[in-house]
């Protein structure tokens, strides 16, 4: 569920003391309204109420989306050189909060670790960018019969990868000479999936690319 705090302010230009509330636990299956408000860059903006200046109020946010298949613990990014420690304390945290629910409802996936809202808000419209090429290269390959596998959506994340990789075999192989026949198929029908050539790329510069 979503999850606010009312903090004390002081305003940076008038010197005001007043209270304002940031979020800290955003659902966006729960609330979308909240979803598009960090996406347009307005969550915890937070208006002084007698100058009318506005500020960004950088504290910690956890962010869920089911959908997504992600769990994200944003800290502020002051606290970045941190990394290391906060993510152990993530990890350790995350599992054993899952420990209170039966092994079947638990999240089969990790949490990832950020430093301020722009960086969640980057990381998903790179997704939206993949995803919209994905379900293009999905429609595709099944219109050309060309094998594909489809990833989840916290494998592909993990992966930087789109979610649907096309094949040279069938079924559909994900060693890298199949997903490099199966990719040079794709773009050959439509050469306008830039996330698949730079895939191609990718893929060719690494004699190793493995997708497991």
């Amino acid at each position: 569920m979503s999850t606010y705090n009312d903090i004390d302010i002081t305003c940076e230009q008038c010197g005001e003391e007043f209270q304002g509330t940031v979020w800290t636990a955003v659902h966006a299956g729960q609330d979308p309204e909240l979803k598009e408000l960090l996406l347009g860059g307005e969550l915890n903006l937070i208006m002084c109420p007698e100058c009318s200046y506005v500020t960004y109020q950088d504290h910690f946010v956890l962010y869920q989306d089911p959908q997504a298949e992600l769990v994200a613990y944003i800290y502020p990014l002051s606290q970045k050189e941190q990394a290391e420690e906060l993510r152990v304390m993530m990890i350790e945290g995350f599992r054993h909060a899952q420990l209170v629910y039966a092994e079947k409802n638990r999240i089969p996936y990790d949490p990832i670790l950020l430093f301020g809202l722009e960086s969640l808000i980057e990381m998903m419209d790179h997704e939206e960018e993949l995803a919209e090429q994905s379900q293009i290269a999905e429609y595709i390959c099944k219109e050309n019969a060309i094998p594909f596998v489809k990833l989840r959506p916290s494998q592909a994340r993990q992966k930087d990868l789109v979610r649907v990789i096309p094949s040279g075999d069938s079924p559909a192989s994900t060693n890298r000479e199949s997903v490099l026949a199966g990719i040079n198929r794709l773009l050959k029908i439509n050469p306008a999936l830039d996330v698949y050539g730079r895939l191609r790329e990718r893929i060719q510069a690494d004699p190793k690319w493995p997708i497991e």
